[in-house]
């Protein structure tokens, strides 16, 4: 993966949640921009960060080369609401 990739997913408008699938099988989910920052050699993730605030729970930092692939995640609260089963 590249940094101009990930920069593109994290400045799109409106922006889409992502989750990052590395090659050991971790992922990240990104619900909003500024729980990612694209540095020189890789990415790093706020884990936990709440849109409009600065504090995370914990951070983690990876290389562009880790990343295998970039999921788009449905935003929550859009679309209709779930009917009552009868």
């Amino acid at each position: 993966m590249s940094a101009d990739e990930i920069e593109a997913e994290l400045r799109r408008d409106p922006f889409v949640p992502l989750r990052l699938h590395l090659e050991n099988g971790k992922t990240f989910d990104i619900p909003h921009p500024d729980a990612a920052r694209v540095l020189q050699y890789g990415v790093l993730v706020f884990i936990g960060m709440k849109a409009g605030t600065r504090q995370a729970q914990g951070y983690d930092r990876f290389s562009f080369d880790q990343i295998l692939q970039i999921e788009r995640r449905p935003s929550r609260g859009t679309g209709s609401k779930r009917k009552k089963a009868s």
